[in-house]
């Protein structure tokens, strides 16, 4: 008896930790380092070593508990063991076993994620269990709508930042929203499974009061969320919760298609363009793959239908696409601008062909999990220039696995996917349940094609694959059918399965959450002073956990900042650098591939006049990344520092003809011909930049300035103005150049011009003519 009560609390345990999960969507802990990643992944990891010392515990005594025989499970768990591989191999295997604050992906979380697949596939033993499951799941995307729609209509503020609005990009409790994206993709879909399934069905009396709760919620959050006193979102919410009470009243089908239509318009509004071209890839698919399977005629009628109305909205949206109208909605501005000459879609392509050199290097193991920034560092494309300079990942899944696991991680992933498809075929599935699941997987794989996963997502496609699998095999024998402890030993074994889950536990989180909430306090103000802030840098380094990197990073950047800081004593100064040095210095022995430890380093040694130790941190830096115009423009700095003249022109000139077109590297370049006396070479880099305007640069201006040269001052701020009527900041220093040639009266002229055009500037331009007129110096 004893045996079987235990048996009954660990299912439930199990159960409950599984149902748990679809939760964590809602934490942002703001107490912890990157607030919207790593709470969300410490609940995951601890409620999935819950349910995985529960199921353990089940499977040993009972054959029922063991995951029957399922290609899909295979290949997942050979994806997982393949990719270990790969990481112990790899260039890194710490950071791709672990991974870092910042993302809290890696080998650790694919291990999770197995256990959770193969742990949910085993207890999760009935349709209505799975059911259950989605709907909970679902209810809980619709809260996750509601709180988006308050960043919709600028209730509530946006995760990281930003004017919220019908132009924003919503983000929810995600924090990125392609995150949210990706978890409304599949929840369409989801919605799309129930209507099928029990869209004819009524609401029970538990389930009506369920929903009603859910409502109430959600009132309460999104009241507790809002800013200031507007009535419009409260409005808005109680039209949109009495709405879903008033279709408790009715069949499912009423609530179920609210909560897809509600799903669908927070994905749009996310901006996602890949995510929104992939819902309309996977209905597309599943459309097809549905009509190919009826012999309706009806079916096809409905899709030339939709086929012709996508057709025309597409065509409609690219003719107004300069509209206030479509400009003025977010998501319909992205997709109106979709074009392969797009800045981001232009850097998608650049890092895929980096990528892709990377994967020439290593082809069949990769590089391990997370060390696609070393990959970037060497392979560096300088197209890039503009975009931004570190990258860790490919923002593609095909090659993010490929640089991670090589040609055979790439295999093993895929094969995840044509386990699932080849299991979409059997009896048990539907023609249209069959036709949902492929479109749900075609769009996430489309999705993935241009951003890359997040615990969300991850947690969303395991608990796909798991239904699926679950489905497929249920004719198929448990993986192992004989019974390995007697029932009665269940009492033991749950001791040693809460004392093993205990220790799993507090190893792969404790340790990390202490370090997270360390750093986090190092680089929050105390009261006590900088001191208290060494001494939290220290005790998070004491941890020597995962986080170490984006320790001491943050210890680098502080300490450069401390530099020139006033009132603090010059012994603590020398200690936070003796820190830092030392930290960064085993940073790089950590990852030797690495550009960005010998970087930080070099520009930390020069804030604090190490010259030469400077320059050579950063030649060091650019052996790793030989083609990166901004550690260039370090190397060249660091050389001035050292009074080598001639070494800086050379290194200015290396970064000007990696790419011309480059006008950064441009001007840097000509900003120092004009200070060492090469205006002939300077007048020749910047002719062609002048008539556009980009010439007007405070470097340029700066550099003519010591030179007396107001002239070309005026020159190029005249072509500014020109260019862009409306820079009043522009004029202000067209006039200044005026004053330094000596000409008060062109200046004077032009600061009447402000006023009269920028009444906002009146005061100022007012003030400097009397200052002009008056013989006040005014530069």
């Amino acid at each position: 008896m004893a045996g079987m009560a235990v048996q009954s609390a660990l299912r439930w345990v199990a159960i409950g930790g599984v149902f748990a999960l679809p939760f964590i969507v809602f934490i942002v802990a703001q107490s912890l380092f990157f607030p919207f990643i790593t709470g969300k992944n410490f609940a995951f990891r601890i409620l999935v070593e819950v349910v995985a010392g529960a199921w353990i515990a089940l499977a040993l005594t009972d054959p029922a508990y063991r995951p029957r025989k399922s290609w899909i499970l295979f290949a997942f768990a050979a994806f997982v063991a393949l990719l270990g591989i790969a990481d112990a191999l790899g260039a890194y295997p710490a950071k791709s076993f672990w991974s870092n604050y910042e993302r809290m992906d890696g080998w650790v979380t694919l291990a999770h994620l197995l256990a959770y697949l193969v742990a949910a596939v085993s207890v999760l033993n009935t349709e209505k269990l799975w059911r259950r499951l989605w709907e909970v799941s679902l209810a809980i995307s619709s809260l996750v709508a509601i709180l988006s729609l308050m960043q919709l209509v600028g209730a509530m503020a946006l995760g990281q930042g930003g004017t919220a609005g019908l132009t924003a990009r919503l983000d929810a409790t995600f924090g990125n929203p392609i995150y949210l994206a990706a978890y409304m993709l599949f929840h369409v879909f989801i919605a799309a499974l129930l209507l099928h399934q029990t869209g004819k069905d009524r609401w029970s009396s538990a389930e009506r009061i369920v929903v009603s709760g859910i409502v109430a919620i959600s009132v309460a959050v999104v009241a507790s969320n809002v800013k200031g006193s507007a009535w419009l979102p409260y409005a808005m919410l109680l039209l949109v919760d009495g709405l879903a009470v008033y279709l408790l009243m009715k069949t499912r089908a009423y609530l179920l298609s609210f909560i897809l239509a509600l799903d669908v318009l927070v994905l749009f509004s996310t901006g996602t363009r890949g995510t929104m071209l992939g819902l309309f890839g996977g209905v597309a698919l599943g459309a097809l793959l549905y009509a190919t399977s009826s012999s309706s005629v009806k079916i096809w009628k409905w899709i030339g239908i939709g086929a012709l109305a996508l057709v025309i909205a597409g065509t409609g949206l690219f003719l107004a696409r300069n509209t206030a109208f479509v400009q003025g909605i977010g998501f319909l501005n992205r997709l109106s601008t979709i074009s392969i000459n797009d800045a981001t879609v232009q850097a998608r392509f650049l890092n895929w062909g980096m990528a892709w050199e990377g994967v020439k290097e290593r082809p069949l193991l990769g590089w391990g999990q997370e060390n696609y920034a070393l990959v970037f560092d060497k392979y560096y494309d300088p197209r890039m220039y503009g975009a931004e300079q570190w990258f860790d990942r490919v923002h593609n899944s095909i090659f993010d696995w490929l640089v991670a696991g090589g040609f055979l991680g790439l295999i093993a992933y895929l094969s995840i996917f044509g386990a699932a498809f080849a299991a979409l075929w059997r009896p048990a599935f539907t023609p249209i349940e069959r036709s949902i699941f492929a479109g749900l997987l075609a769009a996430y794989f489309f999705h993935n094609l241009f951003v890359f996963d997040n615990i969300s997502s991850y947690l969303l496609f395991a608990t796909t694959l798991g239904y699926i699998a679950w489905r497929a095999s249920q004719s198929a024998a448990p993986i192992l059918r004989a019974s390995l402890l007697p029932i009665r030993t269940l009492p033991i074994v749950a001791i040693v399965a809460v004392i093993g889950v205990w220790g799993v536990a507090y190893a792969v989180n404790a340790k990390a959450l202490a370090t997270n909430r360390f750093l986090l306090q190092a680089i929050a103000p105390q009261q006590e002073g900088l001191t208290k802030n060494l001494e939290y840098f220290k005790k998070a380094l004491a941890q020597n956990s995962y986080g170490s990197q984006e320790i001491r990073e943050q210890l680098v950047q502080g300490t450069a900042q401390l530099s020139n800081a006033q009132g603090v004593p010059n012994e603590l100064k020398k200690q936070f650098l003796d820190l830092a040095i030392s930290e960064m210095q085993k940073q790089a022995e950590d990852s030797p591939l690495d550009a960005r430890p010998p970087l930080f380093l070099g520009v930390l040694l020069g804030a604090y006049g190490d010259d030469a130790g400077a320059l050579a941190a950063l030649q060091r830096a650019l052996s790793l990344s030989p083609k990166k115009q901004t550690i260039m423009y370090e190397i060249a700095a660091a050389q001035l520092a050292q009074g080598q003249v001639d070494a800086a022109l050379a290194t200015y000139k290396q970064a000007f003809e990696l790419l011309e077109e480059n006008v950064d590297a441009r001007l840097y370049y000509a900003a120092a011909a004009i200070r060492f006396g090469e205006a002939q070479l300077a007048d020749e880099l910047l002719a062609p930049v002048i008539p556009t305007g980009r010439a007007a640069d405070s470097r340029i201006t700066a550099a003519y300035a010591q030179a007396g040269r107001y002239d070309k001052i005026a020159v190029i701020w005249e072509a500014r103005v020109q260019t862009d009527p409306q820079d009043v900041q522009a004029r202000f220093t067209l006039a200044a150049a005026y004053y330094g040639q000596g000409d008060s009266a062109r200046a004077i002229s032009a600061l009447e011009e402000i006023g009269r055009l920028f009444p906002d500037a009146k005061s100022q331009a007012d003030s400097l003519i009397s200052d002009i007129r008056s013989g006040k110096p005014v530069l």
